[in-house]
């Protein structure tokens, strides 16, 4: 049987004009950390279903296939309790500070893979129109709208909040192009899922912004 490996199908999106943004970070306690300081101490390394706080299996073999390994680190910051501030009060929207997941995949030849995989949340003004057939982009009926290619995943779900509607939140997950066995775009939207699913919970999204688990 022949095996069809999967190259670039990048594809650009224009910024949505007059966005207010708000880059949030994924809502859960931060992990990971430096080996030690000895040269010849392991690299400490997690399974897929640790990474950003948590996976779910699927979710974590998805993952596994995207990055073709089993062993990953991982950064991000911020806390749910500061995400649910910002996006409850209109005084400290906008911040400028990046936040976000990053995930650095153990790969044995870093120079043949992409050295991170990161993931971000911001709220936008609204939800894109969806690409046309033609780029050819995998689909979802998770959430506003759900679209990837095989270098990122984008994800678009409301989140009511009383007293400020329903502010638009964004989710997107970036990787990059390289030949891989499987093709990847299913599973970069189905692991921007399980983690937009378990933001939207720790946000208090009313039906986890109707993003389901994975």
């Amino acid at each position: 049987m022949t095996v069809r490996r999967y190259g670039a199908e990048r594809r650009a999106r224009g910024a949505a004009a007059g966005a207010l943004v708000l880059v949030l970070a994924l809502a859960l306690t931060a992990c990971g950390g430096d080996s030690g300081d000895g040269a010849d101490v392991a690299k400490e390394t997690i399974p897929a279903t640790q990474v950003c706080g948590g996976l779910s299996p699927k979710a974590a073999r998805a993952l596994e296939q995207i990055s073709e390994t089993e062993k990953f680190e991982d950064r991000y910051y911020d806390s749910a309790d500061t995400l649910k501030a910002r996006l409850h009060d209109a005084d400290r929207r906008g911040g400028d500070k990046p936040a976000t997941c990053v995930i650095k995949p153990d790969v044995a030849d870093p120079d043949e893979s992409p050295s991170k995989m990161t993931v971000i949340f911001e709220e936008v003004e609204r939800v894109p129109a969806p690409q046309p057939p033609a780029v050819a982009l995998t689909t979802l009926p998770v959430g506003l709208l759900a679209e990837g290619d095989d270098a990122q995943a984008d994800l678009w779900f409301a989140c009511e909040v009383p007293g400020v509607g329903k502010p638009v939140v964004h989710g997107q997950l970036l990787y990059g192009n390289r030949p891989r066995d499987l093709d990847p775009r299913e599973a970069n939207l189905r692991v921007l899922q399980d983690l937009s699913h378990r933001l939207a919970l720790a946000m208090g999204c009313p039906r986890a912004g109707d993003v389901p688990a994975y």
